[in-house]
């Protein structure tokens, strides 16, 4: 509870800095060709550089393992539970295949980090456990099994098979997760350790880590734009609801289950709160499920997540 007010301001203020680019782009100075550029800052230079400096002067603990694990859970309990619906509601292949990965992952990367890192703080341990359940919890388990998981639903709505190597190949040599895993390799060896928290480059690192907030909101700002909700409501209610209300609650339950500290159960909470993931929708419409329901999802949960994560964090920490 202690971070609760904290959290809430951070929440707050970055919502605010997306509003302020949002102001900035319908007054001209910035336009949709520059989404890509910040993407790319984001994902290829400032968020690896955080990964790595966070993880290389921290360490690795079995429970830091076991709130992932909390996590993969959740993310399943809310796909099985959206392929249930889906199938109840009839819906076609590629709408289900869309919709089961939109309700069970999450923007960890572009949203969660900078939020856990404005709140805890740059060197954290609450950012180094944010680190871990992210990339074991969500983004390994969601390459190796949700994309095969996409490309087989596309594969049935387009009658036609689907290689799903080349992208999860493109994660294990993204620099996100070349990133984590060099960081993990430093951090077990205590020379190369205590080299990087050394002040030399706790100020270097800091540089890239200031501006990822930023850089973020840029790219989330240039991202969200109106869209008409109506041809997709009961869609976007099944996905508001598993996404955004009963993930969190799920790892909620199975953090108090198992008995993980406050700060995991916080970090938890934090990251299952999180709108669904981009990476997601792209994957959805480049294997023949339905990109342009996926988009505008991820859009519509990005917008309505300026109230639920306020809400949620409120009522559950």
């Amino acid at each position: 509870m202690e971070h609760l007010y904290p959290l809430l301001k951070s929440v707050a203020i970055f919502f605010l800095l997306v509003l302020f680019i949002q102001l900035l782009k319908r007054q001209g100075i910035f336009n949709d060709s520059h989404q890509p550029v910040f993407n790319r800052l984001v994902t290829e230079l400032a968020l690896p550089v955080v990964i790595f400096s966070t993880l290389a002067a921290s360490r690795v603990h079995a429970d830091q393992i076991l709130a992932a694990f909390v996590m993969f859970l959740s993310i399943a309990a809310c796909c099985f539970l959206a392929y249930i619906a889906c199938r109840a509601m009839k819906l076609s292949y590629g709408k289900t295949g869309a919709l089961i990965m939109l309700a069970g992952i999450g923007s960890t990367s572009t949203m969660a980090y900078p939020l856990i890192r404005q709140t805890f703080g740059a060197n954290s341990e609450a950012l180094a456990l944010g680190l871990i359940i992210g990339e074991f919890g969500a983004c390994i388990p969601y390459f190796l099994i949700g994309v095969p998981i996409t490309a087989w639903f596309g594969s049935r709505e387009t009658s036609q098979s689907s290689e799903v190597w080349p992208v999860m190949k493109s994660f294990f040599v993204s620099p996100i997760f070349i990133a984590f895993l060099l960081g993990l390799i430093v951090s077990q060896i205590p020379v190369a350790s205590a080299l990087m928290s050394g002040g030399f480059f706790t100020t270097f690192f800091g540089y890239f880590a200031n501006g990822l907030e930023i850089l973020v909101a840029v790219s989330l700002g240039l991202m969200l734009r109106p869209i008409d909700i109506r041809p997709i409501f009961v869609a976007f209610l099944l996905v508001v609801c598993l996404k955004l209300f009963f993930k969190p609650v799920f790892v909620l339950a199975g953090a108090t289950t198992l008995g993980l500290s406050l700060l995991a159960t916080e970090i938890l909470v934090i990251e299952a709160a999180m709108p669904s993931g981009a990476i997601a929708a792209v994957v959805a419409g480049r294997y023949g499920c339905d990109g342009a329901l996926a988009s505008a999802m991820v859009i519509a949960t990005y917008i309505v997540s300026l109230a639920t994560i306020p809400l949620v964090i409120f009522l559950l920490l």
